[in-house]
């Protein structure tokens, strides 16, 4: 993360805690738990046979920013997301909040494509180049079962690593992760008002 070669010197002994945010994945499913926690829907399962998502949902980086440094102080977030054409407010919100922003466009189809990777990508350089094992901890906020082999290569090689995520997070990334916090509780907490 910006910042986070000098403040992770090895040698240094200084503990830092990097957090790395999947937006899309976490505000689409955020939209979800919405409208079951309004009654709209009875399941999460049956907000997504109905396709009947809380669209007015949004997430407050701030609150967010808030969150992660109650789980630890200090903290150097990225946050990943494709641009669209309803999103420009998003970004900048994001940095104001303290976030690195990472952005891609999206495919022709309008599907987005490579936010995954680029968390990946970006958690895996800086783990093994500026982290120490045993002493840095990690959070992913993301619930995808696609980032269990890299969570569970990091807990394996002495990484910490958090999850933060809706409590429907994939239960096999949940069972390798160090550690599973469920944010269902902070729904409200974390809307944009």
């Amino acid at each position: 993360l910006a910042g986070a070669g000098a403040a992770n010197q090895p040698g240094k002994g200084i503990t830092v805690h990097l957090a790395y945010i999947d937006c899309s994945n976490l505000f689409i499913e955020a939209q979800k738990v919405s409208a079951v926690a309004r009654g709209w829907a009875r399941s999460l399962a049956e907000v997504n046979q109905q396709s009947s998502p809380d669209f007015s949902y949004r997430l407050d980086f701030h609150r967010l920013m808030a969150l992660l440094r109650e789980v630890e102080d200090p903290v150097q977030a990225a946050v990943f997301g494709s641009v669209t054409d309803g999103n420009e407010g998003l970004w900048p919100h994001a940095e104001a909040a303290g976030f690195e922003v990472r952005v891609v466009e999206r495919a022709a189809n309008g599907r987005e494509k490579r936010v995954d990777t680029g968390v990946v990508t970006r958690i895996c350089r800086d783990a093994y180049l500026l982290g120490q094992p045993g002493r840095d901890h990690i959070t992913l906020v993301a619930g995808d079962g696609d980032y269990e082999p890299m969570v569970r290569q990091l807990v394996a090689d002495g990484f910490e690593v958090r999850l933060l995520y809706w409590s429907h997070a994939s239960r096999e990334l949940q069972a390798v992760a160090s550690r599973f916090y469920p944010l269902d509780a902070y729904l409200e907490e974390l809307a944009l008002r």
